[in-house]
């Protein structure tokens, strides 16, 4: 995975600051929020659209339980505009950083890419990339993180639709650098 960051301070003290993480309850969102709470993030909010733990998280769970951050585990759909205007507005102030992991995937080739296909993997990722950026953006957020993908620039064999909703996370990084 490629981590495209926006960011105007990048050594600051994370003590009093929320940080919301989507895509939070496994993978690449739940090290990330381990990472974050380490580094003495005060709030931390991990999204998932089931809002619940992966099975297979254990040992990174309690890595970030062991701190002494406030942890939030809520269910948001980013591919839904009022989801995420919700949990933004969950997110106790100051808001500080909002880092997108959150995806789906729907591999087939490209001869048999759907337009529900393309729409199930675009919504989480672009759409909710773009409906963080300008949900957050009322809220002076410092840090802006998008989990892109390598299939952005070089594709992968049946991800065009994959490649497509990160070359937009790449876009959108570039737009707020």
């Amino acid at each position: 995975a490629q981590l495209q960051v926006t960011s105007d301070v990048r050594e600051a003290s994370l003590a009093e600051e929320s940080h919301l993480v989507t895509g939070g309850t496994a993978g690449l969102g739940l090290l990330t929020g381990r990472w974050l709470s380490q580094r003495g993030a005060a709030h931390l909010v991990l999204a998932s659209r089931g809002g619940k733990l992966a099975s297979d998280t254990a040992s990174e769970w309690e890595g970030v339980q062991a701190t002494s951050a406030m942890i939030a585990l809520e269910r948001c759909d980013t591919g839904e505009v009022k989801h995420v205007r919700r949990l933004v507005a969950f997110v106790p102030p100051p808001l500080q950083g909002v880092w997108h992991a959150a995806g789906a995937l729907a591999d087939a080739m490209l001869e048999k890419q759907t337009a529900a296909g393309l729409a199930f993997v675009y919504a989480p990722k672009a759409h909710g990339a773009w409906s963080l950026h300008e949900t957050a953006s009322t809220f002076g957020v410092r840090t802006c993180a998008f989990f892109s993908s390598v299939a952005a620039l070089l594709g992968g064999a049946g991800q065009a639709n994959y490649a497509a909703a990160n070359t937009c996370l790449d876009a959108l990084a570039s737009c707020r650098r």
